[in-house]
């Protein structure tokens, strides 16, 4: 996927405008969750999302979903990291 496709994935699942935002080599985000949904989109070198008992590592091209009140870590990889992000107001039952 590229940005262009992300965008306007985003945009058709009711997510808001995207951001992008770059973190450097081996930054860590502790134990968290968002009270809103989450899509990524990696566009160079890689995040390493960590749910506990399952990791998943995403390359430039990929994306990675992470619904609100899900438990993670992130740590971007040893060249850092580049992404595009948007958040979506989770659908309330």
């Amino acid at each position: 996927m590229n940005e262009t496709e992300f965008r306007a994935f985003a945009k058709n699942a009711g997510f808001r405008e995207p951001e992008v935002r770059s973190q450097p080599p081996g930054r860590f985000f502790e134990m968290h969750a968002h009270d809103d949904d989450l899509i990524v989109l990696v566009t160079a070198g890689s995040v390493t999302v960590d749910y506990g008992k399952i990791q998943y590592t995403f390359a430039p091209g990929e994306m990675c979903e992470v619904k609100h009140g899900v438990r993670h870590t992130d740590t971007m990889g040893p060249d850092g990291a580049s992404y595009v992000l948007a958040w979506r107001t989770p659908q309330r039952d």
